[in-house]
């Protein structure tokens, strides 16, 4: 993950705005009032529930971190062009 999050920014991304419950494995995304980027691991999106349950990496702690987003959160992801 050290890796990828160093070479993030020297991919072609495909930035957008839209609501976690479509971030996927492999995304980059940022939320309003936090700087950091975070890398998407792993997901599990329960679709009857209204929160995301997401495996990130953080790359200014260097750590693995779980976190609940609600589904309808408005996050802006990077994902790399396809």
């Amino acid at each position: 993950m050290q890796d990828i999050a160093r070479t993030w920014g020297q991919q072609d991304l495909d930035v957008f705005a839209d609501r976690a419950r479509t971030l996927t494995s492999g995304d980059a995304y940022t939320l309003s009032g936090c700087e950091e980027t975070h890398f998407v691991v792993a997901v599990a999106d329960r679709g009857g529930e209204s929160h995301t349950d997401l495996l990130v990496y953080l790359p200014a702690e260097e750590r693995v971190a779980d976190l609940r987003l609600r589904r309808d959160r408005l996050v802006t992801i990077q994902r790399p062009a396809r």
